[in-house]
């Protein structure tokens, strides 16, 4: 069952920067999708010349792009975003490399020239933090195609024309490097295939797992609702029905446990980290786990502490200062 919720993304300016090495084993389908993400943001920079672009890459099933835009991008924009990118495809445009400096990189995104098809009235924003993060002795190139130019490590496929099977599927909003305090984007989903045979047979294995959607058939089933107004996400409320399984697996398991000579203890739903270290959970499944939980009141508390250590270090700062100041003087 594929859903397009849960994408994973192979890079992203949420994550940590891949180095060249981690880019270098991408696989062809990997390089086909980030070449797909550039086509996309191409074909956007052609709609509206005022998209900020941020990252780009290829992810699980498909790939993304995050853009800042005054127009809000909906299902219903598909097809004119798809439109402009089968004419880059059929343009076939070479996925041009050029090696710049860093300051060649900077200049070019306060010219706006960065992930746009010419230079513009305002500064690349989100490119022009970019080149900060790359390490010193690490090569900056752009990626090149038509006017679109964009900066980027790579890998890429040889020409747009290898992106011939592709498809917009949702868009999302997410905060730009994952932060809720910086702006929030629109993130453009999509997914691209070697051939439209590849294509076809995925987007029919998707339709396919949505008929088996276990969350569509425990609700027609009357087992369980799954109602994030109540509950958080992926927690069902089991109804009478449900609940009667439930209670019979329990059953089982219960029975299973005590035959092979096991017997149980109980803990509580919530626990501190070194309940989790204990038990030999945390060094296993700390991804699947929900994160560590800050009270509102325990922040605020944290927060008039670091207040109040920062002004103690600063009296004791200028105590220091007074005392040297006097053996100068004697």
């Amino acid at each position: 069952m594929v859903d397009f919720g849960r994408l994973t993304p192979y890079f992203s300016c949420e994550m940590e920067r891949k180095n060249l090495d981690e880019r270098g084993r991408m696989t062809d389908v990997e390089r086909l999708r980030h070449s797909a993400a550039h086509v996309l943001a191409a074909a956007i920079a052609k709609l509206w010349p005022d998209a900020q672009f941020a990252a780009g890459p290829p992810v699980e099933d498909g790939f993304y792009y995050d853009v800042e835009l005054k127009h809000r991008i909906s299902p219903e924009d598909f097809p004119a975003i798809e439109t402009e990118m089968k004419k880059i495809v059929k343009e076939n445009q070479v996925f041009e490399k050029q090696t710049v400096t860093r300051e060649q990189a900077i200049a070019d995104a306060q010219a706006g020239r960065l992930a746009a098809l010419g230079n513009r009235d305002v500064p690349s924003k989100f490119k022009l933090e970019m080149p900060k993060d790359i390490p010193d002795g690490e090569p900056i190139s752009y990626f090149k195609t038509g006017d679109f130019v964009d900066l980027c490590a790579g890998p890429h496929v040889m020409r747009t024309g290898n992106v011939s099977a592709f498809k917009l599927t949702h868009v999302a909003s997410a905060y730009y490097k994952g932060d809720e305090k910086n702006p929030q984007l629109q993130r453009i989903y999509g997914t691209a295939f070697k051939n439209k045979t590849e294509m076809e047979a995925y987007f029919t294995m998707v339709e396919e797992a949505k008929k088996r959607d276990h969350r569509k058939i425990g609700a027609e089933m009357g087992l369980y609702v799954m109602d994030t107004e109540y509950v958080g996400p992926g927690l069902p409320l089991w109804l009478p029905k449900g609940t009667v399984i439930v209670e019979e697996l329990e059953k089982l398991a219960k029975e299973a446990e005590f035959a092979a000579g096991y017997v149980r203890v109980k803990t509580p739903h919530l626990a501190k980290e070194k309940m989790y270290k204990t038990s030999g959970h945390l060094p296993y499944y700390a991804e699947s786990m929900f994160p560590p939980m800050e009270m509102d009141e325990h922040r605020e508390e944290r927060q008039r502490l670091e207040v109040r250590i920062a002004e103690l270090e600063k009296q004791l700062l200028d105590y220091a200062k007074k005392i040297a100041e006097r053996k100068a003087g004697s």
